[in-house]
């Protein structure tokens, strides 16, 4: 399997990703697997406040220090991507954490909402801006600056029949595999060979589509999957999630004109937030 960390290290060599924890917000493998779910989210503590202090003092290339003077009200744009970020009204995992950042940040956070391509353009050209939740890849970093990461995600091949457990059986299966329009995971599929794919604009349009057999397989978090089946009204029950493929970082990023110290402070806030019992409050209100 490709590496996928190594762009990570090339742009913040400062850091060790060798860490990084698999599974951190409660998943189908870790229902499944047995494994001690509390024992995972500490550890996940610990790697993120890790990651988040080295970002702080790699990054910033100074230790993290709060600025009253700074500017107070900032504009976070996001996707519609539930359950990270659903709407106005439902909001999502990563828009409240969001709240919490601004809370223990000391800002005015307006969360504004697009689809998620324009969301990106939103926030490259809307100086000061912020942008959440965001993948790495080489082509982002170079429009954005990564500020901290709010959430680790694991992704696979979800499905109504047969397991497909990696990259190569789901090439093999000859199914068509929707993935989200302008996501990092269909760059993914593409990087890994997966050609029969079909882009999507929205997560109920692949539960629906999912369902009806419009398309054979979905890739997607897993959390994701079984999210918008119950919201659809259908039984996630009968969905069979794979083993996760690939796991990833959801980002706090910025425009590339963010005050740096504006920029220390958030990412001492969500340092914070990681530490803060209603972190985990607000995952499992969504994934349960």
């Amino acid at each position: 399997m490709h590496a996928l960390k190594s762009p990570f290290q090339e742009q913040f060599p400062v850091l060790d990703f060798s860490y990084t924890p698999l599974i951190i917000i409660a998943s189908q493998t870790s229902r499944t697997s047995g494994w001690d779910l509390s024992v995972l989210r500490s550890f996940a503590c610990t790697c993120v406040r890790a990651l988040v202090f080295g970002l702080g003092l790699g990054l910033a290339g100074q230790p993290i220090l709060s600025s009253p003077a700074a500017a107070e009200e900032l504009v976070a744009f996001t996707g519609y991507l539930p359950p990270l970020s659903i709407n106005e009204q439902e909001k999502g995992i990563a828009v409240e954490l969001m709240e919490l950042v601004a809370e223990e940040a000391g800002l005015d956070i307006k969360i504004r909402f697009a689809p998620w391509r324009r969301a990106q353009l939103l926030a490259e050209n809307t100086p000061g801006s912020l942008l959440f939740t965001a993948a790495y890849s080489r082509n982002r970093s170079e429009k954005f600056q990564y500020i901290a990461p709010l959430l680790y995600t694991e992704s696979a091949f979800v499905t109504l029949d047969q397991p497909l457990d990696t990259f190569e059986k789901a090439i093999e299966s000859g199914k068509v595999i929707g993935v989200h329009l302008g996501s990092q995971r269909s760059q993914i599929l593409q990087r890994f060979g997966v050609r029969n794919v079909e882009e999507i604009p929205s997560a109920e349009q692949m539960s629906v589509m999912l369902k009806t057999g419009r398309i054979d397989a979905w890739y997607t978090m897993s959390v994701r999957a079984s999210y918008m089946f119950r919201q659809q009204g259908y039984d996630p029950g009968s969905l069979v999630i794979g083993a996760p493929v690939t796991h990833g970082i959801q980002w706090l990023a910025a425009n590339k004109d963010l005050d740096p110290q504006i920029r220390g402070r958030l990412s001492a806030a969500v340092s914070r937030v990681w530490r803060d019992p209603r972190y985990w409050q607000i995952v499992d209100r969504y994934t349960h």
